[in-house]
């Protein structure tokens, strides 16, 4: 009885024991979440025991799971871009926030493959823009925003007012002839970024009022993009050969986020004006000449070339000076408006201009399907009348995990763009050659407020045709000029090659629309840890 009786207590001490140590053992279990300042999840965040070789990563869902640990063990967890936090583990499940840090963003940046990489770990020179850097100061195009902001980089932005595209130099120029400008990938996909309506005939460049159109660049709304990473040295775009010769700019996009869904909106207005202007000299004005004996009637002067050779501002004339008549065009000789002070008629051009940028996206998700969709619309009114431009972004991203080991992500933009009266370069039809040539007593106030003659009387060119004549039973080859009325420009100079800047502004109008859809759809297969399938 007593073998038998001591016999069942051993049994049962052992069966105490096994339950004591499973008690002990699994509270050994540390588990907790980790989610950043706006309450997410952080997803392959680093969790490791402080003095251990313990280290373990977040999952989908911000949580992780550590075995053996004791009691009063501290756990440290860091995640790219955050600060570093350590806590004290006491036994029950741990919520660790992390906060955002500025000083940690170019820990890691985003290499040619799309893989995240330490900055210090790279033998190639490369630099890392977050997305909070872009939207400070927001500008239509995203180009403009790296201006300051990356090291080694050149901006020019466009002459030609709102909605034109901007130049962008890595280390210098890189070829005499051929361009300078630096690959862009998007998400993984190179796009070619040449700019639309390049000037290419000479007398465009010099004689016509020729304008760049815009640059692919310049369409992508500045709230989409999570980050820019700029690849400057060779090594570091040899994955895109020739093409990223003058280096990479590479672009991430932003996607859908795991939870709720949540709704962001961004907003914000700036103003332009003119930083420098050139110094117009106001002493000197167009040359006069004694009308005395001339065939124009009424007149006492007849106002020279369009240069500021003559007397002085203040002792010219205002009644009685006319523009030499124009027989061939005909124009007949009519009174030119003048005045006998100087005046800065450059900063009179010239507006203040603004520009608004709004942004609304949504992002949401479960651990398995992520959306994120955005409409983005810009509108700038430039510093020179009747210049603006409007554009309209909607972007999509639907990014999907299925099985653990296979991702897709599918993106769609589209982008509307609408440009009036983009300012171009040239001198005849530039309105800022013939503002800058006229002289300073020529009243440009009178023609700004009367710039056209709504019914004027001309003749056209000269055009030569064959005419048949009845009498000889032939045709015979005529020049001749047909008259012409209608709407006509009013300017001191009727003469050919000579514009008032007022009315090629308001007259010579353009209207340039386009529309860009571009879009991409990525496969990744995971075949084993740190070896996948693009």
């Amino acid at each position: 009885m007593v073998c038998t009786g001591l016999f069942g207590a051993g049994m049962l001490f052992p069966n105490y024991a096994h339950a004591e140590v499973a008690e002990v053992q699994q509270s050994s279990v540390a588990t907790g979440t980790v989610v950043d300042e706006s309450g997410e999840p952080v997803i392959n965040a680093r969790v490791a025991v402080v003095g251990t070789k313990t280290v373990v990563l977040t999952d989908n869902k911000g949580r992780f799971k550590i075995s053996n640990v004791r009691q009063g063990a501290s756990i440290q967890v860091s995640y790219i871009g955050h600060k570093s936090q350590t806590v004290k583990w006491e036994g029950t499940p741990l919520q660790i926030q992390l906060e955002e840090s500025s000083s940690n963003l170019n820990e890691a940046v985003v290499t040619a493959m799309g893989i995240v990489r330490k900055e210090k770990s790279l033998t190639y020179a490369t630099q890392q823009i977050k997305s909070d850097d872009l939207m400070k100061v927001q500008d239509p195009n995203v180009a403009n925003s790296l201006e300051g902001k990356i090291s080694g980089i050149t901006i020019t932005p466009s002459a030609g007012g709102a909605g034109g595209a901007s130049q962008i130099v890595l280390r210098g120029s890189k070829s005499i002839l051929g361009g300078s400008s630096p690959l862009i990938v998007v998400d993984g996909v190179p796009m070619t970024n040449e700019t639309r309506g390049k000037i290419s005939d000479e007398k465009n460049l010099t004689e016509g009022n020729s304008a760049e159109g815009s640059d692919p660049l310049s369409m992508i709304n500045p709230d989409d993009i999570e980050s820019m990473n700029v690849l400057k040295g060779a090594n570091a775009a040899a994955l895109y050969g020739s093409r990223a010769a003058n280096g990479v700019i590479m672009i991430t996009t932003k996607k859908g986020k795991e939870g709720k869904l949540s709704v962001n909106y961004t907003g914000n207005v700036t103003f332009d004006t003119p930083l420098m202007l050139p110094e117009i000299q106001q002493v000197y004005g167009a040359a006069l000449t004694s009308a005395a004996g001339s065939s124009v009637p009424g007149a006492s002067w007849l106002i020279g070339e369009a240069n500021g050779w003559g007397d002085k501002i203040v002792n010219t004339p205002t009644t009685g000076v006319y523009a030499s008549a124009n027989p061939a065009q005909g124009i007949a000789a009519q009174e030119v408006h003048m005045r006998n002070y100087g005046n800065n008629d450059l900063k009179d051009f010239f507006r203040t201009g603004w520009t608004t940028n709004n942004s609304l996206s949504f992002s949401g998700g479960t651990e398995k399907i992520q959306s994120y969709v955005s409409f983005a619309n810009a509108h700038s009114n430039g510093m020179i009348e009747n210049n603006n431009y409007n554009r309209n972004t909607f972007a999509f991203r639907q990014t999907y995990k299925l099985w653990d080991r296979l991702k897709l992500d599918a993106t769609l933009n589209y982008t509307q763009t609408k440009t009036k009266n983009r300012m171009g370069g040239g001198t005849v039809g530039n309105p800022m050659y013939h503002l800058y040539m006229t002289p300073n007593n020529v009243d440009m106030g009178y023609y700004r407020d009367n710039y056209s003659i709504a019914d004027g009387k001309w003749l056209s060119g000269k055009r030569g045709y064959y005419e048949y004549d009845n009498t000889i039973n032939a045709y015979n080859w005529v020049l001749k000029q047909v008259p012409l009325e209608g709407l006509m420009q009013n300017w001191a100079y009727m003469a050919p090659r000579q514009n008032n800047p007022y009315w090629l502004m308001n007259q010579n109008q353009s209207v340039n629309r386009e529309d860009r859809v571009n879009g991409s759809f990525t496969g990744t297969v995971d075949i084993i840890t740190g070896l996948s399938f693009q």
